[in-house]
C-alpha cells in the first residue's frame, strides 16, 4: 500500500515539474527571439551606414554638393531599412579629403524586451560609420 501511495505523489510532482521546464522553455524561446531580432537589426543598421557613407562620399566627389551628398545618404538608409532614420547630428562630410561620417539608428522588433524598462535600451540600435571618396 505505501508504494502505491508514493506513486500517486512523484506523479503530482512529475506533472509540476514539467510545467516548470515549458514555462523555462518558453521564456528561453522568447529571450532568443528577442536576441535574435537585435542582432539582425544591428547587422542592417551597420550595413546600412556603411553603404550611406560610401554613397555620400562618393555624391560629393562628384558633386562637392554637402546637400546632396546628405540625400545621397538618406536614400540609402531608406532603401536598405526603411524605418531607420539619420539623426540631426548624424552626418558629416569632410571638405577637404571628402570623407563622409554617417550615423544611423533604428529600434528592433521584440516580444518583450522593448516593453520592460530594464530592457528597453537594448532595442534601440545606431551605428557609425565613416567612409572615403572612391578612388577610381
Amino acid at each position: 500500500m505505501r508504494t502505491v501511495a508514493g506513486l500517486r505523489d512523484e506523479r503530482g510532482l512529475i506533472g509540476k515539474i514539467a510545467i516548470v521546464w515549458l514555462l523555462l522553455l518558453a521564456a528561453l524561446m522568447v529571450a532568443g527571439i528577442d536576441a535574435g531580432s537585435i542582432a539582425l537589426t544591428r547587422f542592417k543598421v551597420a550595413n546600412a551606414a556603411d553603404e550611406a557613407a560610401f554613397a555620400a562620399a562618393s555624391e560629393f566627389t562628384d558633386t562637392h554638393d554637402r546637400m546632396k551628398a546628405f540625400q545621397a545618404a538618406e536614400d540609402e538608409v531608406e532603401q536598405d531599412v526603411p524605418n531607420a532614420k539619420i539623426p540631426a547630428n548624424g552626418f558629416s562630410m569632410d571638405p577637404q579629403t571628402g570623407d563622409a561620417t554617417v550615423k544611423v539608428i533604428d529600434k528592433a522588433w521584440s516580444l518583450v524586451a522593448g516593453r520592460l524598462s530594464y530592457t528597453k535600451q537594448y532595442i534601440k540600435v545606431d551605428a557609425t560609420s565613416t567612409s572615403e571618396p572612391p578612388t577610381l
